[in-house]
């Protein structure tokens, strides 16, 4: 019956409809837009690796045992951190097997864990196994299960060069994220035979048995340490800096300017959220009193016919479930519309890969729950106006 009456004043009922739609669909669009290009940029800060790099800016200026690792190691405020050797003890000649290609890149300590790398990266099982950065397994036309020869070499007595080759099996290739230029990551102990080497010792696990053999590392004098969080970043560095003494830079400063930024937009699309969450209740509680005050006259003939006083409260309440349904499928329909238009334009130019307003299936169920709650609120208590019988006879209430 609510749904036959609807019908018969289709007009009206659209009406409702279109303006249930004028005030939803623009704040579904709006948080489509926070979850899409707004949302997608500061998902790329925080899972870029790089912005939480913590780096020593005089390697061999200070010297890091054991103890301080396993001391760094629980702060609360590390994510990852491991020894490192002297940068110029890690730098080698690279080529692949099949493309013949030669490229100078940097050989970086890794372990599980590595946030250059996804989560559940395999780990190395051994010294001469290897992982690369995106930029050098392109430029090497390398791919996981293949292998790459390193070359280092160092100053022999007489002036002359020792070249020292090694094959590595590579793992993995970092995602283009995790790392923005050439580097192979292995274990710490390929680096410490390495830095030996160069240094003019033995290293017996390069095969390399000429010279005095050094003897355990009691220090380092660098290390490869990631914050926890961007949050985490600038208190990793006040104690670095204050407690420890320690000269380390980071990109605290493009941090501090993004978390901003993050937290104003925040604040700006809480307040329109807010806005049109009040406009939304206030359109529904208008829509819904207006239709009560119409159908009073109906319900009084109703009331007078027998039927009950629940049913008769039941009726308005069927037809505000009913318009707000009707009305946030169009609401639905017109904000899927106005994302496409806005991931056809816009995308592009705003760098989110065609992402650009995203209308995520929460949304979807949370505005029609909205919209239904809105509807039925002010149409579900009782009325006053319901018929009401007194001795016997039916009687109508003004």
């Amino acid at each position: 019956m609510a749904a036959a009456d609807l019908l018969d004043e289709w007009p009206v009922s659209l009406a409702i409809c279109l303006a249930i739609v004028a005030v939803a669909a623009p704040l579904l669009v709006l948080l489509g837009l926070r979850e899409g290009v707004i949302g997608e940029m500061f998902m790329r800060l925080r899972t870029n690796p790089a912005m939480r790099a913590v780096t020593l800016d005089a390697t061999g200026a200070a010297r890091f045992d054991d103890a301080w690792f396993a001391a760094a190691r629980d702060w609360p405020e590390t994510g990852f951190i491991l020894p490192a050797t002297r940068f110029a003890a890690g730098q080698a000649d690279l080529s692949g097997a099949r493309s013949g290609s030669e490229e100078r890149a940097s050989l970086i300590p890794t372990a599980e864990g590595d946030p250059v790398f996804r989560v559940g990266s395999p780990p190395l099982r051994g010294p001469f196994e290897a992982k690369l950065s995106a930029d050098l397994a392109a430029r090497l036309a390398v791919a996981a299960g293949q292998s790459v020869r390193a070359v280092v070499e160092r100053r022999a007595a007489g002036g002359r060069t020792e070249p020292l080759s090694i094959e590595l099996a590579v793992v993995e290739v970092a995602p283009p994220e995790g790392y923005d230029g050439r580097a192979v990551f292995v274990e710490l102990a390929l680096l410490v035979a390495l830095e030996d080497f160069r240094d003019g010792f033995a290293a017996p696990l390069l095969g390399v048995t000429a010279g005095e053999q050094r003897g355990p590392r009691a220090a380092y004098p660098s290390f490869r340490l990631y914050a926890r969080s961007l949050e985490e970043v600038a208190p990793l560095v006040t104690r670095l800096r204050e407690a420890h003494g320690l000269s380390v830079s980071s990109r605290s400063a493009e941090i501090a300017t993004a978390l901003n930024l993050d937290a104003n937009l925040r604040a700006v699309m809480q307040s329109l959220g807010l806005l049109g969450l009040a406009g939304l209740a206030g359109g529904l509680t208008a829509i819904q009193w207006s239709m009560a005050a119409r159908k009073r006259r109906t319900i009084a003939v109703l009331s007078l016919m027998g039927f009950g006083r629940w049913w008769l409260t039941g009726y308005p309440v069927a037809q505000a479930v009913l318009l707000a349904v009707v009305g946030t499928a169009l609401t639905i329909a017109t904000a899927f519309a106005f994302g496409a238009w806005i991931n056809t334009h816009l995308a592009a130019s705003l760098g989110a890969g065609g992402r650009a307003c995203v209308l995520t299936p929460p949304l979807l169920p949370g505005g029609t729950a909205l919209n239904v709650l809105g509807s039925v609120a002010p149409a579900a208590p009782p009325r006053r106006s319901h018929a009401v019988r007194q001795n016997g006879s039916p009687r109508t209430a003004s």
